[in-house]
């Protein structure tokens, strides 16, 4: 951030130099032509006053800050001892022109002298600019160096203001992650307490116990990745791969959400699908995804899944009212609802797709939504492939996930 705003900086500080600078060199331009303009007319009207031509005394000095001057006689005769008039100071075919003398540039005017039609003289002033190329060049010398003076007196000051503003930030995420880290650490507690009890009632209820179990062991792995996010924050390694089979991971997550949430699912796995992921990690994320379409994709989604070029991709495909483009781009960021108008209870807090990312992410994959052909949202999770386990080709044909058996029967 300090670098870029030294650069804005400097960039702005060569716009009005170089401005400024060449502004300064067209009025010191123009100034010189004026004074050597000013000087010849003066000795015109001295000419014309006397009624007679006069050398004009001057100095044999092209670098004086005086106006050097001579007339010249219609035969080229030089009004003065030839000595006394420099020999670049003679009659030019431009009015006003610069010339090299000495090593000097010189600014010349040359104006005819005139009495009636007839020609009697040349009035010739010269003016060395060697003053005004002195000026411009500590005028380059200020710029430059006071330029490159504020760029790094600017960066010093954006590096020191960042980093104050960024303090905040720094102990809130610090914070957040100590949070989850805590939060973890003491939901493991009472998840050891309810596994020791059903545990103890199983016996009575084989079918639902083991039920509970299941789910108790899946709280409690996910409470592990809860923590593993929260050093992940800190800079620690991502969550650990392992070659996986999707279709399993995903009927089991398409039942939980079937039981909790009462969504429809069709699943369309091929079953020799494999990747590179947290078993417990990529379930959680496809919980978050699934959560969603019960909230907002109308309580029925179709789960695909395909590999291509050594990735792949498991979309979760719903025809409900869809969401904007830019809805859908911000939907991954906190606290972001489909409609805020909605309360907690029903609309949730907008924590589930920001959740799923962090889990995809942490597996290097990535996750995004796009819209479906009809209306609706397709949520595409991609993981890498699992080298000589992925199948190609389009998803298997449709297969409804059917009714868990009613254990009170």
């Amino acid at each position: 951030m300090a670098l870029s705003h030294g650069l804005v900086l400097g960039l702005i500080l060569l716009i009005l130099g170089g401005v400024g600078y060449f502004l300064l060199a067209a009025s010191l331009n123009r100034e010189a032509t004026n004074e050597v303009q000013t000087a010849a007319q003066s000795e015109i009207d001295r000419v014309r006053e006397s009624g007679q031509i006069l050398p004009p005394a001057d100095k044999d000095v092209p670098s004086s800050s005086a106006i050097r001057l001579a007339v010249i006689l219609p035969g080229g005769r030089v009004v003065a001892e030839v000595s006394e008039v420099p020999s670049w100071l003679r009659p030019q075919r431009e009015p006003v022109t610069t010339i090299r003398a000495h090593g000097e540039d010189v600014r010349i005017v040359t104006i005819v002298l005139r009495k009636g039609p007839q020609w009697i003289g040349t009035i010739v002033a010269g003016k060395s600019l060697e003053p005004e190329h002195a000026l411009l060049s500590r005028v380059r010398l200020l710029l430059t160096g006071g330029g490159l003076v504020g760029v790094v007196a600017s960066m010093m000051a954006g590096w020191f203001l960042s980093g104050r503003a960024s303090r905040p930030v720094r102990r809130a995420y610090e914070a957040q992650a100590a949070f989850a880290s805590d939060a973890s650490h003491e939901l493991r507690t009472p998840l050891a307490f309810v596994r020791s009890g059903v545990e103890v009632l199983s016996p009575h209820e084989p079918q639902l116990g083991a039920e509970i179990l299941r789910e108790v062991g899946y709280l409690t792995s996910i409470a592990d990745r809860l923590l593993d996010l929260a050093r992940i924050q800190n800079g620690n390694p991502v969550l650990p791969l392992q070659r996986v089979a999707l279709e399993p991971l995903c009927r089991e997550a398409a039942a939980r959400s079937r039981r909790a949430l009462g969504i429809r699912l069709e699943l369309r796995i091929p079953p020799g699908l494999e990747g590179m992921a947290d078993p417990v990690g990529f379930e959680a994320a496809l919980d978050a995804v699934l959560e969603n379409v019960a909230r907002h994709g109308g309580s029925e989604a179709t789960i695909e899944a395909a590999a291509r070029d050594g990735r792949v991709v498991v979309s979760v495909v719903d025809h409900g009212p869809g969401l904007s483009p830019e809805l859908r781009q911000r939907a991954f960021e906190r606290f972001v609802r489909a409609d805020p108008a909605r309360t907690r209870a029903s609309g949730g807090a907008g924590l589930g797709l920001p959740l799923a990312r962090s889990l995809i992410e942490a597996q290097r994959g990535r996750v995004w939504l796009d819209q479906t052909p009809g209306g609706g949202v397709t949520a595409r999770i991609e993981i890498r492939g699992a080298v000589g386990g992925a199948i190609p080709g389009n998803p298997a044909p449709a297969q409804t996930e059917a009714d868990p058996p009613d254990s009170s029967a």
